[in-house]
This record gives structure tokens, sequence and C-alpha cells, in this order.
């Protein structure tokens, strides 16, 4: 796939509408975290664990299109958010945000990597290192190599299949087997499942929304989708996306259902592959193997084609200004390879639950939410410090990891970010209102 300019790697040739800017952004968040993360959040905190993943996404995709407007208006020309940000930040603040994002985004990939090594194994048996090569191997080809044009012809098809199985494989089981005997299943064998007074469960939720703004808010693959569209459109695509994609945890935790009314199991992995035998017509079979491999390759394709975007657009191209456009295409075709075979190295090595690393990695997702929002509503530059108590809720968080649960330490993280940072800014208003100003004391 030939292109004529880095840029039209990065973002295509010309703006995208609402309907192939939804499909684009739910391709990006319909994950292998939603696959396998929605449902382990149902088992571990009962409804409100699918509940929790929904409301995340909905509420801080919507919020995101509306900071994304001012966004496109400050600066119209943009590709990535490094381009943003380094119109916003001072140099020290630029590079401290790059590596944040960095981190982030092999966070963001290496969740879809391990979904796609377990997905394989589960359907076909293969190893997981076998089935990993496969997985980096495809994706390499189709996104890194294949640019944002190989990409949004893929999320259009994978959309229309992840909601073909999502709508056709419940109201398939439901409906033959009944919804009164499934829920009279469910009673019987994890009655745990139906508690409303669920404190820890709602905790989940409140926990997940303050997650799920910071994921958006730094994701360099949504940057990019508002660079691809109108600035007009852009409110409306996000908020369509929000709620859209909504439903999709819930329809996953909903397929696990299928699974838990009959009785026991061992983990999370043991009921995807019941859940997979369960599905005994192969035209549902294959819908829900299409679906599940499509959301996880769409989502790491994503991730890997905006981390290249970043490392040409906003690294590279600093230190070697005059590079030709066919310079930068090809250090991007070397790096999807680099970051495929990092991702597959990371992966093969470290073996958590995706819940475990949703925590993880929310402690700086938690505290980067805040700090973004008042970079971005600061006029002119904005001041590093901003960016550096994101780092100070960082710290707080890991360090209270060892003396208080997952979900504690992330609130801990970003409160320490909301304190310092209100601090910062009220001591800031202070100085320049009756400190600085010349004009009071004369």
């Amino acid at each position: 796939m030939t292109y004529l300019s880095f840029r039209e790697y990065v973002v295509g040739a010309a703006k995208i509408g609402i309907g192939l800017g939804v499909v684009s952004i739910l391709a990006r968040w319909v994950t292998g975290n939603t696959i396998f993360g929605s449902p382990e959040a149902l088992v571990k905190y009962g409804i409100f664990g699918g509940i929790g993943f929904a409301l995340m996404g909905a509420f801080a995709l919507s919020m995101f299109g509306l900071l994304g407007r001012k966004v496109r208006r400050e600066l119209s020309e943009g590709m990535t958010i490094g381009d943003y940000m380094r119109d916003k930040l001072h140099p020290f603040g630029y590079w401290l945000m790059i590596i944040i994002l960095l981190i982030t985004t092999i966070e963001a990939m290496f969740v879809q990597g391990m979904a796609g090594g377990v997905l394989l194994n589960i359907l076909f048996g293969l190893p997981i290192p076998l089935g990993l090569l496969c997985f980096f191997g495809f994706c390499v080809l189709f996104a890194g190599i294949g640019g944002i044009r190989s990409i949004h012809r893929f999320a259009i098809v994978q959309i229309v299949i992840t909601f073909a199985a999502i709508i056709l494989i419940p109201v398939y089981f439901f409906v033959g087997k009944g919804v009164e005997h499934v829920y009279n299943g469910l009673r019987l064998y994890h009655p745990y499942l139906l508690v409303l007074n669920n404190n820890e469960g709602l905790f989940f939720i409140i926990t997940g929304l303050l997650i799920g703004f910071g994921q958006v808010f730094v994701d360099q693959a949504s940057w990019q989708r508002l660079y691809m569209m109108e600035e007009k459109k852009i409110v409306p695509t996000f908020l369509v996306s929000g709620l859209i994609f909504a439903t999709v945890p819930l329809a996953f935790s909903s397929l696990i259902i299928i699974v838990l009314f009959t009785g026991g199991f061992d983990d999370i992995y043991s009921l995807l592959f019941d859940l997979v035998r369960k599905i005994d017509t192969m035209i549902l079979l294959v819908l829900f193997v299409l679906c599940a491999f499509g959301a996880i390759m769409s989502a790491f394709g994503a991730g890997l084609h905006s981390m290249i975007s970043l490392m040409v657009n906003n690294v590279y191209q600093l230190f070697r200004p005059d590079a030709s456009e066919r310079q930068k295409i090809r250090l991007g075709y070397i790096l999807a390879i680099a970051i495929g075979a990092l991702s597959y190295g990371l992966t093969i090595y470290f073996q958590p639950t995706l819940l475990d690393l949703l925590f993880f990695f929310g402690i700086m997702y938690a505290s980067l939410f805040l700090p973004i929002v008042v970079i971005v509503l600061t006029k002119g530059k904005a001041p590093t410090f901003i960016l550096i108590s994101a780092v100070m809720g960082f710290v707080a968080g890991y360090s209270s990891r060892m003396y208080v649960d997952p979900m504690m330490a992330i609130w801990i993280a970003s409160l320490c970010t909301a304190l310092v940072l209100t601090a910062y800014l009220c001591m800031t208003w202070l100085w320049k209102r009756y400190i600085r100003t010349p004009d009071h004391t004369r």
C-alpha cells in the first residue's frame, strides 16, 4: 500500500464523516480488555462489573469529544497528541509527556497481545508462543505496514461482525433456553452475581469511570481520530460512539451468563473455553471467533499505528527535520516490526490477568486525567508543574499499593494529583492577582 506522504499514512488523505468516525473509534475501543475484562469483572463484582465497563467507556468517549473540539480549534493541522503537546508544553514537559505516552501505549498493546495469545490457545489449542507470533505478525502487516487506509477497511468489517455476534449469540441462547430458566440457574449456582447492595461493585463502577477518563484522554489513537474528522463532527461522533460502546461490555457479560447459569467454573479462561463448547451452531461459532480476533487485532493495530506516528512525527522528526517523506514512511515500517517484536517478548515474559493490569496501569490513567484537562483549558503555554502533579500521583499510588487494595491505590493517586494540582493553581492565581501584578502596587 503506497503512501505519498507520512501525513497520509497517519490520518489519511481526506477527512472522515460521522459514520466512518464512529466505526473507527469503536474499532479502537472494542478490545481484548472488553472481551476478557468485562466478563472477569462480572464474575468478581456481579452485575456491577459489566455495568462499570460499559459506563467507563460511554462517559469517557462522550466527554473526550467536548475536549477534542477545543483541541481542534487551537491546533487544526496537527496529527497526533504529540503535536498538540509540543504546542502547549515547554520542552521538559513535552518530553515527559512523550515518555508517559510511550509507556501507556505499550501497556495497551501488551493487553491486546495477551488476549490474542490466550484466545488462540483456547480456540485452536495452539501453544501461546506460536499463537502470539501469528497474531503479532498479522498485526504488523495490516496496521504497521498497511497504515490508516488498511486500518479503516478492517474496522468496517470488524464492527459489522462484532455487532452480529453480540446480538445473535445471546438471542439464540436466551430464546432457546428461556430467560426464566437462565435466571433460576444463576440464582442457584451464582446468587452473589445478582446482589444489588454490593458496595464493592459500586466502588468498582466509580473507580472504573476514573480509569476510563484517563485511558481515553491520553489515548494516542483517539487523538488521531480527532484530526481525521471535520471539527463540527467531532462532538456527535464521540457521543454516538460512547452510546454504542456501552452496549458491547454488557453484551459480552451476557455471553458469559450463558455458561454461568449451568454450574461452576475454574477460572475466567475456562469460562471462555466452556462458552466456545456451548456454541453448537457452526455459523455462530465462526461469528464469535471472527468477532473476538477482529476486536483484539483492530485494537492492537490502532495502538501500533498511533505509536509509530508518535515516534516518527514527534521524536524522529525533531532530530531529523530535513528527513524526506519516503524516509519517514520507511522508518515507520521498521518501527512496526521492532514494536511487534518487543510486544511479543513482553507478552511471553509477563502473564498477569487483564483485571490486574487494568488496576496497575489505572494508577497512571487516573493521575493523568485532570492534568490533561487543565493543559487543554490553559490559555497559551501550560506550566510543566501541571504534568509533574500527575507524576506525584503515580508515586503516591504505586507506593500505597503495598498497604491498600488496588482500587484504593487508584483513588490515592488521583486524589494526590488533584490536591497538588489544585494547590498549585490556587497559588499561581494568588501570585498573579495580588503579588506580581504591578498595577496594584502603583
